[in-house]
C-alpha cells in the first residue's frame, strides 16, 4: 500500500514540476515586460532549460524498471 502511495507522489509531483517549466517562460517574459528584467530571463533561461533537459531525463526514468520488479525478476 505505502509503495502505490509513494509511486502516486512522484508522479504527482513530477506532473507539477513539468507543468512549472512550462509556465516559467511565458511568466518570466511577462514578470520582464514589467521591468524585472533579470528575474524574467533567469524565469525563461530557467524554464527552458528545465523543458529540455530535465522533463527528457525524467521521461527517461520513467521507462526503467522499479527496483520492486528488477528484485522479482531475480
Amino acid at each position: 500500500m505505502w509503495q502505490r502511495i509513494k509511486q502516486g507522489f512522484w508522479r504527482v509531483l513530477r506532473a507539477v514540476l513539468s507543468w512549472m517549466s512550462l509556465l516559467a517562460i511565458p511568466l518570466g517574459i511577462g514578470v520582464g515586460l514589467t521591468g524585472y528584467r533579470t528575474l524574467g530571463a533567469l524565469l525563461v533561461l530557467g524554464g527552458t532549460l528545465a523543458f529540455f533537459l530535465v522533463d527528457p531525463i525524467m521521461m527517461l526514468l520513467d521507462l526503467l524498471p522499479s527496483r520492486t520488479a528488477r528484485s522479482r525478476k531475480k
